[in-house]
């Protein structure tokens, strides 16, 4: 009786050490640390900025297309810590101004790679000092063969 208890305890100690093992590796895939970073930014010290909220690219032959958008600072302050994430380490991303100050735009333009046939939706993600501190460029279309 007693091997049998004791085997149970063994049993659900180590089934709450892998959940515990399990949230901390979601955890870290989850955490967004330029979010993170960007977020303790004063609110006295944010701008507004005006990017496109969609590119549809409609219909794409071949797996990658470059696409091109323009990002203006509406603010009065000017944009600092600004990041440029696209959807996948593999899309190429042009070279960017990380500072920009009240009312100026700039172009950007990123090499973007789809490796499915079909439609697809993809997030071209922005982080600054601005409200919401996070915005998204959604590029949408449909691939063929």
């Amino acid at each position: 009786m007693k091997k049998y208890i004791c085997l149970l305890l063994i049993g659900l100690l180590s089934c709450k050490q892998e959940k515990n093992i399990q949230k901390n590796r979601l955890d870290q895939k989850t955490r967004d640390e330029i979010y993170e970073k960007v977020s303790h930014i004063p609110d006295h010290q944010l701008t507004k900025i005006e990017i496109p909220e969609f590119i549809d690219l409609d219909t794409i032959e071949g797996d990658q297309k470059k696409i091109s958008f323009t990002i203006t600072n509406k603010g009065n302050r000017t944009l600092t810590s600004f990041v440029i994430k696209p959807p996948c380490s593999c899309n190429e991303l042009s070279k960017y101004d990380s500072i920009m100050l009240p009312h100026t735009s700039q172009t950007i333009s990123v090499n973007m790679k789809f490796n499915k046939v079909g439609n697809f939706y993809e997030g071209i993600t922005l982080y600054g000092s601005f409200y919401p501190y996070m915005k998204k460029v959604y590029v949408e279309g449909f691939r063929r063969k």
